[in-house]
């Protein structure tokens, strides 16, 4: 994608805000809902819980806000500065719960790598990525507690219909190894994954899809960002999962 072309998206994307009070107040602290996924929001039924790991500034959860008013969010963002900024935006929302760590497959502190952009931080070394996409070298490295989400909530703070979104930069698998225990309690799971290895050691797509299938989940849609190529090729894209018995 051109800088031109990032700039002509961040415009219009701001001015989808204003069309909402909740994403209008967001846009004084920088933070636009993350309007590609709206289509997929709205198509899920009266979402009532939505877990985000890997919430960032709250794109997602404000966009979750926007589309489900009623939803209960448990939020998950280890970098303080991206944290304090979510709370800026979203801290006054009833319902509205951010949790300071990292989520992987066992309780440990890792350095995480900070990089230029904090959306493309990870726990994992940035190697493809940070060739492909500029500003997602590293910049820094930060001590984070990571645990296992299953050892921070329980199936009681699960409330049906409910999504867990996963975002965290090629650590998708290691996320829903700690999940394990609680993922009969959710409806859907859209989570991004990457076609290649941007991330060292990260789980690719098909890996992630074969996991949870064996798990009773089954994929139905993927959505690609067709302006972030290489080699020609989409490398990633987020995908919708539901759980078998759930019907729409």
């Amino acid at each position: 994608m051109t800088k031109f072309s990032r700039r002509l998206r961040q415009i219009r994307k701001a001015l989808r805000s204003l069309r909402y009070p909740l994403s209008r107040m967001a846009l004084k602290h920088g933070v636009a809902p993350s309007f590609e996924h709206f289509e997929i929001l709205q198509g899920l039924n009266n979402i009532k819980c939505l877990v985000d790991v890997g919430a960032n500034v709250g794109q997602f959860s404000l966009l979750c806000k926007i589309v489900h008013p009623n939803a209960h969010i448990h939020a998950f963002e280890p970098l303080n500065k991206a944290a304090d900024t979510y709370l800026d935006v979203l801290g006054h929302e009833s319902g509205v719960q951010l949790y300071r760590h990292a989520i992987g497959s066992q309780a440990t502190n890792q350095l995480i790598n900070v990089t230029a952009k904090s959306d493309s931080s990870s726990l994992l070394a940035p190697d493809a990525q940070s060739r492909i996409f500029p500003g997602s070298h590293v910049v820094s490295q930060k001590a984070v507690c990571v645990l296992p989400l299953q050892d921070v909530l329980c199936e009681e703070d699960i409330v049906s219909p409910a999504l867990l979104k996963i975002d965290v930069q090629g650590f998708e698998g290691e996320v829903l190894k700690g999940s394990e225990r609680l993922l009969d309690s959710f409806d859907w799971i859209y989570c991004e994954a990457s076609f290649i290895e941007l991330y060292s050691g990260q789980a690719l797509a098909d890996e992630i899809i074969a996991w949870l299938s064996i798990r009773g989940w089954k994929l139905v849609s993927v959505t690609c960002d067709r302006s972030v190529l290489y080699q020609g090729r989409t490398i990633q894209g987020d995908f919708l999962f539901k759980r078998n018995h759930v019907s729409n």
